[in-house]
């Protein structure tokens, strides 16, 4: 809030491309390992594994460049299931398909806010990518059939202890997160919600599950064994932001792109983490 008030829109941009670019990045670029891992009982080669990874992000790059409006729609659900499921995982009960079915109606809830209230800089992108105009009272509608369901089934299906001890403070959560999202431009409140509210704690869930335990040491095992895949992915970000760094609303579009692509296999990675 305090980085959305005091600096210009551009400056604040900036600052967010920097934590996107860094724990953002960095929360999904040990995703073979994390792969392995999980594999570690199963006789797969991790070749072959490998080699469809690398198939699910040239699919989404050509999915892209061929079919934009379908490819960018499933990103935002992809993108929904996985903030909802990162957050609520460990709290829920219930059958695996209404877990799924929550965690898909909260993260849609929070993208949908954040698209509301950036709706000129949301919609620009999206003409940008896909040439679709979207209309205001789409994404309030949905909003309100998201939250609504959302609180719904939260106040169901998630533990009951937490629901006694911690339902004020989603609540309030979702008024912050409403601030912050009206505050900011759409780069910043997305890099805010994503990089604080979704990468670091993904990040912390991840040393778990491969350590055992987060310490120092764990940390720099986790950023050393990501660095590769890290700058691979900084370089050809930094190669397409000197080839249209002239054209803003090109250089967004890639971005986004590139977020989609990569999240695509990320996702999937993670929920066969959260299954074991």
């Amino acid at each position: 809030m305090w980085v959305a008030i005091n600096f210009s829109p551009q400056l604040a941009d900036v600052f967010g491309y920097v934590l996107i670019l860094s724990v953002g990045i960095l929360h999904g670029s040990n995703d073979l390992i994390l792969i392995k891992k999980v594999l570690s009982s199963k006789n797969t080669k991790m070749t072959s594994v490998l080699l469809i990874y690398l198939l699910v992000i040239l699919t989404a790059a050509v999915f892209f460049y061929k079919w934009p409006l379908m490819a960018l729609t499933s990103f935002v659900l992809f993108s929904a299931y996985h903030f909802g499921e990162q957050h609520w995982a460990n709290r829920v009960k219930g059958s695996a398909w209404a877990s799924r079915f929550f965690f898909f109606c909260y993260g849609m809830t929070i993208l949908l806010l954040l698209f509301f209230c950036n709706f000129e800089e949301t919609t620009a992108v999206i003409f940008d990518i896909a040439q679709f105009n979207l209309s205001e009272n789409t994404l309030l509608n949905g909003l309100v059939f998201f939250g609504v369901i959302s609180i719904s089934l939260g106040s169901y299906m998630v533990d009951s202890d937490y629901v006694k001890q911690k339902s004020i403070e989603e609540l309030f959560y979702f008024l912050l997160f409403f601030l912050l999202f009206n505050a900011a431009s759409l780069i910043w409140a997305f890099a805010a919600y994503f990089v604080l509210w979704h990468a670091i704690p993904s990040l912390s869930d991840q040393i778990k599950f491969l350590y055992g335990d987060i310490n120092f040491k764990s940390v720099l095992s986790y950023v050393r064994q990501s660095l590769f895949n890290w700058i691979v992915a900084l370089l050809g970000l930094t190669l397409m932001y000197f080839v249209f760094k002239n054209d803003d609303s090109v250089f967004i579009t890639i971005f986004f792109s590139f977020l989609a692509a990569i999240t695509f296999p990320h996702v999937l990675v993670i929920s066969n983490i959260y299954k074991q």
